[in-house]
């Protein structure tokens, strides 16, 4: 039955994304539309990123064995970024890095839904037990990511990102078929594919300039370069930055528990401790490497969350946004951002993880 449903998925891969993406859009309008439709909307965005892995893995494996195609109908040749270069090199080195690395992802997949059913079940006060053995959890995992990594940065998302752009392909080959082993050539310790020079010969009738494609193939150091070079070995003073990067969230959930959610003096503190975070790091890390400098806009842009947390976003935010939302309300066009705003503020006082940038 796996194996029916995996050949429809990679003969039908272009459908399947326009699925996948038609219903992701409809998550985000949900919200609002009927009585519980906030766990609905949860519900089916989250049951949508495990499925989308899974279906990314199928397409990443098919590629490999060399089943899918583009649109000249030449067999399509994965091109990873580096960042999953990173990723997927320190999964096959560790064995604890690649389990820490998935369960990590679902912990992140899961833990809007989770809050909500736990709000909605068990109550208020058992719901921030919920959250904050969440926390835990992923305290837990980043550890042993940082560990696993030779103490290096641990990013927002752990997993290889999607290699195969189901747009990009044309009809597909049977899944009996496969390019001939001989046209390609992998490496055994970064299970890379690179182009045979016998394939080369052959595609340009025995008359390949080796010179010229030698020259035109990317020589971008960190496209070859090993998962350990990639990311800088963090010193002391990262290390402690990276640390209370990693406990922020956890110390922010204790502190809210302890003086209340609307506090400022947990606002606060979640703050200053990412700011001195980011500090630390930068202090540390003089000249970044692709995906640290990656990381740290990433992690720039959490500050925008403090904005809609309480009890900021009660005092200062919420009344600007509903001014915008309002406005927006009667134009065309714009019109589902102001629904969208009016349906989202609810859950951004609500539910923790909305808001947690975690």
């Amino acid at each position: 039955m796996l194996q029916k449903y995996a050949s429809f998925v990679v003969n039908n891969a272009a459908q399947v994304n326009s699925i996948e993406n038609g219903l992701r859009t409809l998550t985000y309008v949900l919200p609002g539309r009927f009585a519980d439709a906030e766990l609905a909307s949860e519900a089916i965005y989250t049951l949508l990123s495990f499925v989308g892995v899974y279906h990314d893995k199928l397409l990443a494996q098919a590629a490999i064995k060399g089943l899918l195609v583009d649109k000249q109908g030449q067999p399509l040749k994965l091109d990873p970024t580096v960042f999953s270069r990173y990723h997927g090199q320190m999964a096959h080195a560790s064995d604890v890095y690649r389990v820490a690395a998935h369960v990590l992802s679902c912990v992140q997949y899961a833990e809007k839904l989770v809050e909500m059913v736990a709000a909605k079940r068990l109550g208020n006060r058992r719901r921030w037990q919920v959250v904050t053995w969440i926390e835990i959890t992923k305290v837990v995992l980043r550890l042993a990511l940082l560990r696993a990594s030779g103490q290096r940065m641990v990013t927002g998302a752990v997993v290889p990102e999607r290699e195969v752009d189901p747009g990009s392909l044309g009809s597909t080959k049977h899944m009996e078929q496969g390019v001939d082993a001989k046209k390609q050539w992998k490496g055994g310790r970064s299970r890379l594919s690179f182009t045979s020079v016998r394939e080369i010969l052959q595609q340009a009738e025995g008359n390949a300039d080796l010179g010229a494609f030698v020259a035109n193939s990317p020589q971008n150091a960190e496209r070859i370069a090993p998962a350990s070079s990639l990311m800088h070995r963090l010193n002391a003073l990262g290390l402690t930055g990276e640390l209370l990067f990693i406990l922020r969230p956890l110390i922010y959930v204790l502190s809210m528990r302890k003086l209340g959610a609307n506090n400022w003096r947990a606002w606060a503190l979640s703050l200053l401790i990412e700011l001195t975070s980011r500090q630390m790091l930068r202090s540390d890390i003089n000249v970044p490497r692709t995906l640290e400098r990656d990381e740290m806009a990433r992690r720039k842009w959490l500050f925008v969350y403090y904005l809609v947390r309480m009890p900021f976003f009660e005092q200062f935010t919420e009344k600007r946004l509903s001014r915008v939302a309002m406005w927006c309300s009667n134009k065309p066009v714009i019109s589902l951002l102001g629904s969208l705003i009016q349906d989202y503020q609810p859950l951004w006082k609500q539910y923790y993880f909305y808001t947690a940038g975690s």
